[in-house]
């Protein structure tokens, strides 16, 4: 077969250059096994069967296939960016270990059977189902809800956690547990673990048969309960309050008089919370004295105050109350605690 000069010229051209164009009705010159040389039509590639390339192939323009197989090295993608599917129905499988180094970023849902190592920032958006065992390596930022079911976590090392954290159910809890400075405990949104202790250093008077209120002029102590109106206790969060007191009582007439305590909640008596005192009369010279000291537990409201009131039918019995001398400290006319224990 003859073929004319300017296809001749176009083969040499394209010989030289190492670019050739070929189209199914063009022929390719070829040298058979006894030397001969031949005619080849270029129709016969990659069209049917199995081509083998031996060396590198460069290609400017798009390949369309069924199936890209490697079967051997890797596959080394240098610019631009990878598109694996055409709609969420589609699915890709990787067999063996995926490495990622930068950011991954997930939209949808993700289920991982067998190990993940991720170097770098992970961005998950939608579910996330982790079959096996997962390591994470480095700062966790969750942001959103996250829920485990039936599973066990084993953290090894410090947790911060920011912000609020809800736990359904029991927590166990083996170690310790330390609260920074500036924190607290709560309880059904109450605050937990309030305190209070205060003293008054003077002599507390009162006239017969009415009803005072014991006086406190000092405060040692406090955390979230406070002394109102010089004799109102009272507490900024709701739980169970045991409130102890000690005070001495003097009598200074010459006769036998009695005392009545009790506890009074919000301006309201307690019920069954008196007791009664009696103290004998002043003899040569020395003033009759007692002490009064029990605890009362009760359970109180927010911004709820406790009082504690007595009455005597003698105006001469006090609150005594003196200060230092060389020997010994001040005596106060009552001190009172308070704490919360639930």
């Amino acid at each position: 077969m003859a073929y004319p000069e300017s296809q001749y010229n176009n083969f040499q051209k394209a010989k030289t250059l190492n670019n050739y164009g070929l189209d199914a009705t063009d022929h390719i010159l070829t040298k058979q096994e006894d030397g001969r040389l031949g005619y080849l039509s270029a129709g016969i590639f990659a069209t049917t069967g199995s081509n083998t390339f031996t060396g590198d192939i460069t290609i400017n323009g798009d390949i369309h296939a069924n199936q890209f197989i490697v079967t051997t090295s890797s596959v080394n993608h240098y610019t631009a960016s990878t598109n694996f599917g055409l709609d969420a129905g589609d699915t890709h499988t990787f067999t063996g270990s995926v490495r990622i180094t930068g950011s991954l970023n997930t939209i949808g849902n993700s289920t991982i059977t067998g190990s993940f190592l991720v170097s770098g920032s992970t961005t998950q958006i939608g579910n996330n189902t982790l079959l096996g065992n997962t390591y994470l390596y480095g700062n966790i930022d969750v942001s959103g809800s996250t829920n485990f079911h039936n599973h066990t976590i084993t953290m090894t090392g410090s947790m911060f956690t920011s912000g609020s954290q809800t736990i359904t159910g029991s927590l166990d809890i083996n170690g310790n547990i330390n609260i920074a400075s500036g924190s607290a405990f709560y309880r059904a949104g109450n605050k937990l673990f309030n305190y209070g202790q205060w003293i008054d250093t003077t002599i507390q008077s009162g006239s017969i048969n009415s009803v005072q209120a014991m006086k406190f002029n000092q405060t040692q102590y406090q955390n979230g309960i406070s002394i109102v109106s010089g004799s109102r206790i009272k507490v900024d969060n709701t739980g169970l309050y045991n409130l102890q007191f000690s005070s001495q009582f003097d009598n200074a007439d010459n006769t036998n008089v009695t005392v009545h305590i009790w506890f009074a909640i919000t301006g309201s008596a307690v019920a069954n919370s008196a007791t009664q005192l009696d103290i004998n009369k002043a003899q040569a010279g020395n003033l009759g004295k007692i002490v009064a000291a029990w605890n009362f537990m009760t359970e109180l409201s927010a911004s709820n105050y406790i009082e504690l009131m007595w009455s005597s039918n003698s105006a001469a019995v006090t609150m005594y109350g003196t200060g230092s001398n060389s020997i010994r400290p001040g005596i106060p006319s009552v001190i009172a605690t308070m704490t919360q224990i639930a």
